[in-house]
């Protein structure tokens, strides 16, 4: 254990195993970077992706994020504030529109996230090995694993989400304002980029009142945050009311779940997503004894034990309250759970290692070394160009579909409740309709707006509103087909 502590003490150490982290990780997703968008959660990624084009080709204003569907008023769509996006635009702007530059962009804010949690568990258990493996085993999370080369903003959010969290707890060690000045600023950061990071404003309440014989409130750790958090509550205020239909504010309230089906999610994420998905088959035994020790050592008298109490309430409300959003396929919602999930490995670690008599050792060594294979085979089929998520013709033959749309033409997509990813594939813009929105009054409202294509995957031969407005097809493959619109 001498000679190991020798190592990691070396001022290099860090460095080389965080290279070989990246190294690893980039081995496993070198094939990836140059794949189109494809696999679980199409739809949001494409989405994601529209967003990031429309900045570069035709409107550089943050404010106006805009998508291919045409249903959106000029094609303005404002959910989150759009910063990643706008980032990967600004880069599009100097090197050029390459999906690769996307995927670079995530897998580095990844990187930076991972570096986060090295910082974030050095600071709380000031142990250098500790840190450096916990880093690692959040790396080779699966969902981590899935989404950090794939165009998703939640990314970014937990990359400032988990910065803030650190300089929350440089605070407490050191009482220095800035500490907390940074943290509130990253924090609001994480919030704009995606929403359900507000969360992490639970860990303010740990010191906002004073347990001491002098028993007051510290009113600066509601206004400091409130102060940082000031511009993204402007945004929220400004774009929610223009949220119809989306039932992310409404959560639960908006319930059209039965009582067994909320029972049935809350199991699967509790005994599939979690273990499988957020901290990695591999890893999940560190968890279960991290768990057990924080139980153990819990204390409420602790400002640190506290911040991690508040947070971890706090999260719980998240899940209940948007329980039948997140169901079983939202795992990305699950983002803001991995910080705390990876603080409790992190203390399992710290116990093991510096248990002299403990005989677990091999087990956090054999956890080192399966979780980058297990996050692989978990996660790796999710990019399958032969089921991609969508109708897979609109993938291989989407050149083809591009040289016969001229690019300024507006297209009529029956089939795709998305709104994003026929659009994308496209390259086009035009108005996007699900199974349930394919009437005579809206593909009539999209011709009066200019649409001359219409394109569907869905069988036009017993579809009668696709007959009455659709001539001279142009181009079938199995059950993709575009017409020209009456």
């Amino acid at each position: 254990m001498n000679k190991l502590q020798n190592i990691v003490n070396n001022k290099w150490f860090p460095v080389f195993f965080l290279m070989l982290a990246v190294f690893v990780s980039i081995f496993q997703h070198y094939r990836v970077f140059s794949l189109d968008i494809i696999g679980y959660h199409s739809w949001r990624q494409t989405q994601t992706q529209m967003v990031i084009d429309n900045f570069a080709k035709h409107d550089f204003n943050i404010l106006n994020p805009r998508m291919d569907d045409l249903h959106y008023p000029d094609g303005i769509y404002r959910m989150e504030f759009p910063l990643a996006q706008w980032l990967i635009a600004a880069l599009y702007k100097l090197f050029g529109s390459h999906l690769y530059i996307t995927r670079l962009f995530f897998y580095a804010t990844t990187f930076i996230s991972a570096i986060g949690m090295y910082q974030l568990i050095q600071a709380l258990t000031h142990t250098r090995l500790t840190a450096l493996l916990t880093a690692w085993f959040f790396l080779f999370s699966p969902v981590i694993y899935y989404y950090s080369v794939n165009p998703l903003p939640d990314n970014l959010a937990l990359c400032f989400g988990i910065w803030s969290l650190y300089f929350w707890i440089k605070h407490l060690h050191q009482e220095q304002v800035y500490w907390l000045i940074l943290s509130a600023v990253f924090l609001s950061l994480s919030v704009a980029v995606k929403l359900p990071f507000i969360v992490f404003a639970a860990i303010y309440l740990s010191k906002l009142y004073d347990r001491t014989a002098v028993k007051k409130i510290h009113w600066k750790y509601c206004f400091i945050p409130f102060i940082m958090m000031l511009p993204t509550l402007i945004w929220y205020g400004w774009v929610i009311p223009t949220w119809s239909g989306n039932g992310v504010v409404k959560g639960i309230l908006d319930n059209d779940k039965t009582l067994l089906q909320l029972l049935s999610i809350l199991q699967f994420n509790l005994v599939s997503s979690l273990p499988e998905l957020l901290v990695n088959y591999a890893t999940f035994p560190l968890f279960v004894i991290g768990f057990y020790m924080a139980i153990k050592q819990l204390s409420i008298k602790s400002t640190i034990h506290r911040t991690f109490i508040y947070v971890g309430i706090s999260l719980i409300g998240y899940f209940l309250y948007e329980m039948h959003l997140i169901d079983k396929v939202h795992d990305y919602y699950l983002f803001p759970f991995l910080p705390v999930l990876f603080v409790i490995v992190a203390l399992a670690v710290q116990t093991i290692l510096f248990n002299k008599k403990s005989n677990l050792k091999y087990l956090v060594l054999l956890s080192f070394l399966v979780c980058p294979v297990t996050a692989y085979l978990r996660c790796n089929t999710r990019w399958n160009s032969e089921s991609p998520g969508f109708t897979k013709e609109f993938l291989t033959y989407k050149h083809q579909l591009q040289s016969i749309i001229p690019p300024t033409a507006k297209v009529i997509v029956c089939g795709d409740g998305s709104r994003s990813i026929v659009l994308y594939h496209l390259q086009r813009k035009g108005y996007s309709l699900g199974d349930n929105e394919i009437t005579d009054n809206n593909v009539e409202q999209g011709l009066k707006n200019g649409a001359t294509f219409l394109i569907t995957d869905c069988n036009t031969d017993t579809n009668q509103v696709m007959k009455r407005h659709t001539y001279n097809l142009l181009f079938k493959k199995n059950k993709v087909k575009l017409f020209l619109a009456k």
